[in-house]
C-alpha cells in the first residue's frame, strides 16, 4: 500500500507546481517559481531528519505526507527593499508510527517560504490555520 501515498504525495506537488512552476520566472514571470521544489526539498528533510521518521524500521516509517495548506503572505517594503519578492506559509502533515500505540497518528510542521534574491529560504513557523495557511 505503499503507491497511495506516493500518489497523494505526488498530487499535492503538482498543485505546488501550479502555484510555483519552473518556467517563466527566469523571465520575471511567476513570483513563485521554484516553490515546488523547495516544498520537495522541505519534504525529503522531513524523512530522513524529523525523529518521529529518522531511523524506523520498515512498517513503521513515516507516511502519507501531503501539503496541507499554502498561502502568499504580504511583503513588507521593508523585505521588498532587502530583496524579498514572494513570502508564502506553507504547512504539510503526515502519519508518524507510534510506538507506544502501535499506530500511525497524524503530525505536521509548518513553514514560512521568503524568496529572496530569486532563491527560496525555508525558516520555521508557528501554527497555521489549515483553510488559509495563516498564522494562527
Amino acid at each position: 500500500m505503499k503507491i497511495l501515498p506516493m500518489a497523494i504525495l505526488t498530487a499535492a506537488l503538482g498543485l505546488a507546481a501550479c502555484q510555483g512552476g519552473e518556467k517563466g520566472g527566469a523571465q520575471g514571470g511567476d513570483p513563485n517559481a521554484g516553490l515546488d521544489v523547495a516544498i520537495r526539498s522541505w519534504h525529503a528533510e522531513l524523512k530522513t531528519n524529523d525523529p518521529q521518521c529518522k531511523g524506523r524500521p520498515d512498517g513503521e516509517q513515516c507516511r502519507a505526507f501531503e501539503v496541507a495548506c499554502k498561502g502568499l503572505r504580504d511583503v513588507s517594503p521593508e523585505e521588498a527593499a532587502g530583496g524579498m519578492s514572494a513570502k508564502i506559509g506553507a504547512a504539510i502533515g503526515w502519519e508518524a508510527w507510534d510506538s507506544a500505540r502501535s499506530e500511525y497518528r497524524p503530525t505536521s510542521a509548518t513553514a514560512e517560504f521568503q524568496k529572496v534574491g530569486g532563491e527560496w529560504k525555508r525558516l520555521a513557523t508557528g501554527p497555521v490555520n489549515l483553510s488559509t495557511c495563516v498564522a494562527s
